[in-house]
């Protein structure tokens, strides 16, 4: 998901606050896309799986949210796709799918979920969380696989994968069908330039092209990954606007929160 407007530092800050939270309930539920992307089979990312929503008996499951396969049943995604979810609301994870919301791919419900206690939606920081599945991922077939997290930070300029079922334009339309776009990383010290100093933190990473734009992620490719060589670099996070030339996508940085993941998974009894 993207907050847009969020370097409004300017404002007094009563008002920014105000500002803020109304951006972010207007945004509340990322509807993602990926921008200038390719048309990719699932086989080559299958960590990556679909998170959709049931919010209401009367509704069907649709998609909302990306996140990857962690552990046999855990899943990691932002915590901006579990927090505020009212009682009524049920997930399903659906691996191995290339459409957005088809009956393709293998449905596993959730059981619970569980955002970082420290994320809070005027900053973004600490946008992860996890999904515990009623029953384990079968990962002996199928191609499902795990992702594992990539161990230093990659150098700017580096090429990073991002992946998702999100909108192919800032106001869409979505895409039906799974996308990967190629971007580059952004260091912090520029990207602070950007969003104003403070705003993207060592929890964070950014990654697209400044100068032109044109490729980036959106609403509904939100929790979906950010990868170099195959590792886990970035969960889609937050930005301004989609795809927009001066303003690179910002990405949860997973793996400085990795010890939180892996002692959240072990507490449920999935690591």
């Amino acid at each position: 998901m993207r907050i847009l407007g969020k370097s409004l530092t300017l404002l007094p800050p009563l008002m920014l606050l105000l500002l803020a939270a109304l951006v972010w309930h207007t945004e509340a539920h990322p509807e993602g896309r990926i921008i200038n992307g390719a048309q990719v089979d699932i086989t080559r990312h299958s960590y990556c799986v679909s998170v959709r929503y049931r919010r209401s008996s009367s509704s069907p499951y649709m998609h909302e949210c990306a996140g990857v396969i962690y552990s046999d049943r855990g899943i990691v995604t932002a915590a901006q796709c579990l927090v505020d979810l009212t009682q009524d609301t049920k997930l399903i994870v659906v691996a191995g799918a290339n459409t957005r919301n088809g009956s393709d791919g293998f449905v596993y419900p959730a059981s619970r979920w569980v955002h970082h206690p420290q994320y809070t939606p005027i900053t973004v920081d600490y946008d992860i969380g996890v999904i515990i599945l009623d029953t384990s991922l079968d990962l002996t077939q199928h191609g499902l696989r795990k992702i594992e997290l990539r161990p230093e930070r990659p150098a700017t300029g580096r090429e990073a994968i991002v992946i998702g079922w999100g909108y192919r334009e800032e106001w869409g339309p979505s895409s039906p069908k799974l996308e990967q776009a190629r971007v580059p990383i952004v260091s912090s010290e520029q990207c602070n330039g950007i969003y104003g100093a403070g705003e993207v933190t060592e929890r964070m990473i950014c990654a697209g092209d400044v100068a032109q734009g044109g490729t980036d992620a959106c609403q509904g490719d939100t929790g979906g990954p950010l990868t170099v060589d195959e590792q886990l670099v970035g969960l889609v996070s937050w930005g301004r606007g989609c795809g927009r030339p001066g303003y690179p996508s910002v990405y949860t940085y997973a793996p400085s929160l990795k010890t939180w993941i892996e002692d959240t998974l072990k507490s449920a009894g999935v690591l």
